[in-house]
């Protein structure tokens, strides 16, 4: 009789405050009870409307807050340095662009990838591509909350059929997944990345409004752009009249923001499920710390970005079979990967300037509200006019001194 009782209960949902937005739950309802909403701050959550509930409890089992999947077991993670052997595809790649060659691996096994893209309005969504020149859209770190929609839907349907699928996500919304699919399917490779925390795509939005204000209309924004090099990287913005704009100065407040932690999820600052061993197949990310504790024999390499994969299923290591003509790779230590990584072993800290910024975004002038929360500070400063203004050969030289 209890256990009647418990089952006719409505769902007990992720509170605001706690919700990553991966959408598990949203996800998991088959009967429309749950819907996708914006919250006041711009990040997306589910929306319960108890007259459709059923009150079967799916969504509630498939959250990885309430109920946190199991991280991979593994002891001896193994750590991987790479980059795509295809120049344009690692000049068009965040890092070393791994993750091409990874999804290239899955599109000629007749897979389907998942992955972040912009979409006409320069929101971010996940989207399905299953040729390889669908991949460009799904390159390039975003920085703000993906939309995930129904994809874990389409996912359990495309493994169901015996489709082989790749899913790349945040660390939280491959955790989503995994509770949603409920058991391991061979045909998946799971991959997360070292996330810093996300900011919502109201903010992102408002400050590409006030970009657009200075340079027109915004076809597409490169936040990783190497034209100086992979470790200093442009924030870069393609507009519909004149071309591309590289943002320096003030008008790459986005970035300020963003290191300051001040405009992220509030979930972000007490992450579930960023250190190692983790619940996704793989991890990729930039490898900040190769060469850093012993030789590496590619310093030429460098500066033109370098992956890092962690293996974390060693299950699925197999997905790592990539021609040699595709993708250079080489063992690395862990040690080596965590450096410059700090967020894969610790959550984002939360600054006082939090509790207002969101409330102040929709309030103030965006020039003022810039001035209130998104000046650089003095170190900043610094760094910018290093990256923004010196020769890349002068910035080259610098970077490069001390590598083993």
């Amino acid at each position: 009789m209890l256990l009647m009782e418990q089952n006719k209960r409505l769902p007990k949902l992720c509170d605001d405050n706690n919700c990553t937005g991966c959408l598990a739950c949203v996800n998991a309802c088959n009967n429309g009870a749950l819907s996708i909403h914006a919250n006041q701050e711009g990040f997306y959550r589910p929306l319960l409307d108890a007259d459709k509930c059923v009150r079967c409890g799916l969504c509630e089992k498939s959250c990885p807050v309430i109920n946190k999947p199991v991280a991979n077991s593994s002891t001896s993670l193994e750590v991987f340095a790479a980059w795509h052997l295809d120049d344009n595809v690692r000049r068009q790649s965040s890092s070393g662009g791994a993750f091409t060659a990874l999804a290239e691996n899955i599109l000629n096994k007749g897979g389907v990838v998942f992955g972040a893209a912009y979409d006409e309005n320069m929101r971010i969504e996940h989207i399905a591509v299953e040729k390889a020149d669908g991949l460009k859209a799904l390159r390039l770190s975003k920085y703000a909350q993906s939309y995930i929609g129904k994809t874990f839907k389409e996912v359990n349907k495309l493994l169901r059929n015996g489709r082989v699928v790749m899913y790349v996500g945040t660390p939280c919304q491959i955790a989503g997944l995994k509770k949603y699919l409920r058991k391991d399917y061979e045909n998946l490779l799971a991959v997360d990345i070292i996330c810093h925390g996300v900011p919502s795509m109201l903010f992102l939005q408002s400050y590409l409004t006030w970009v657009e204000g200075k340079y027109g209309k915004i076809e597409h924004i490169n936040f990783r752009d190497k034209r100086k090099g992979w470790y200093d990287a442009l924030r870069v913005v393609k507009t519909a009249i004149g071309g591309e704009k590289v943002l320096k100065g003030d008008n790459d407040n986005y970035w300020v923001g963003f290191s300051n932690n001040n405009n992220l999820q509030y979930s972000c600052y007490k992450c579930q499920f960023q250190a190692f061993p983790r619940v996704s197949d793989m991890t990729i990310a930039d490898f900040w710390g190769v060469g850093k504790t012993k030789p590496f024999g590619h310093k030429e390499e460098i500066e033109k970005g370098v992956s890092m994969i962690v293996v974390n299923n060693p299950a699925k290591k197999y997905y790592l079979d990539i021609p040699k003509d595709r993708m250079y790779i080489e063992h690395r230590s862990l040690e080596e990967a965590k450096l410059g990584n700090n967020t894969a072993l610790k959550e984002s800290h939360c600054p006082a300037g939090r509790a207002t910024i969101y409330s102040d975004l929709k309030t103030m002038d965006y020039d003022a509200f810039s001035v209130k929360y998104l000046s650089a500070s003095s170190k900043q400063k610094l760094v910018k006019i290093f990256r923004e203004y010196l020769p890349s050969g002068i910035v080259k030289y610098i970077r490069l001194r001390n590598q083993k």
